[in-house]
């Protein structure tokens, strides 16, 4: 019955953050959040760095910075660790073991979320952050120190391609979506020309969201694909403005490709596969 009550008050406060407060004081949303999380017994507290001029997230000695108020809050007021280990949950790779030196490629890093459960499984530098949004690529580096990043997307080929920017809502894509502030031009590259500049000779887990663009990712990564072990990806319903889901095609690609599928998870139409050969 509690937390039951506790979502419910969440939602509300969802919907007065977003039409109320935030767009009259951030201070006064910021502390209605931090009383809720303090009454539901949760440690993180939130409140803006003016250095970087972000939201920053603290749970004990873990810190997150992002650049939208209503979607930090969202993200991280269950805490900053459950944050961590729901994104794990729902891409199925909970039960991967990892050791300190696989390397796990995170294309569609964002703010480097996944990171949170890796930082004490790999070695930092073995963790590749993906990100061709320049404004969320710089708070990745604020929260994922001494690893490996770069801004640029993931294609077929090297080119430059127009990039539809929605960071407010974690949405910008190569694909244009139905809603985007701005378009920018972004350098692409191929995993094959990735793996080769970096010299991967195996990647433990390739983590794949793209916002749509995901099957023209996974068409780039040619024969290297062998040389992957876990790909786990995200297919849902997010492909340009009519919306259309990537999972049936990526399952069929993979699965041609001599990959089985091991675990789905289902709200989100995300799943986890393996390379048979590997």
């Amino acid at each position: 019955m509690k937390k039951f009550f506790f979502k419910v008050i969440y939602r509300y406060l969802d919907c007065i953050h977003r039409q109320i407060l935030l767009p009259k004081n951030i201070y006064i949303s910021l502390a209605l959040e931090n009383l809720i999380s303090f009454i539901s017994g949760k440690e993180v507290r939130f409140s803006i760095d003016k250095k970087q001029n972000l939201i920053r997230a603290k749970e004990k000695n873990l810190i997150k910075f992002y650049t939208d108020p209503t979607r930090c809050f969202w993200l991280y007021r269950n805490g900053i660790k459950a944050r961590g280990k729901f994104l794990h949950k729902s891409y199925c790779i909970d039960k991967l073991n990892f050791s300190k030196k696989d390397v796990v490629l995170d294309c569609g890093a964002n703010s480097g979320d996944l990171f949170i459960e890796l930082k004490d499984r790999i070695k930092s530098n073995n963790y590749i952050g993906i990100e061709p949004n320049p404004r969320d690529f710089e708070v990745l580096k604020l929260n994922c120190p001494n690893t490996t990043l770069i801004n640029k997307a993931l294609g077929i080929e090297q080119t430059f391609l127009d990039f539809f920017v929605a960071t407010s809502n974690g949405d910008s894509s190569l694909v244009k979506p139905k809603n985007f502030q701005t378009i920018i031009k972004v350098k692409v590259t191929s995993l094959v020309q990735l793996m080769n500049e970096l010299k991967l000779d195996k990647i433990k887990l390739l983590k794949l969201e793209a916002e749509g663009f995901e099957p023209e990712i996974l068409i780039g990564a040619g024969d290297r694909l062998k040389d992957i072990e876990y790909i786990a990806i995200d297919g849902g319903y997010e492909r340009g403005i009519s919306e259309e889901e990537t999972f049936t095609t990526l399952t069929n690609f993979l699965i041609k490709r001599d990959f089985e599928i091991l675990d789905i998870y289902f709200p989100w139409y995300r799943a986890l596969f393996k390379n048979t050969n590997s």
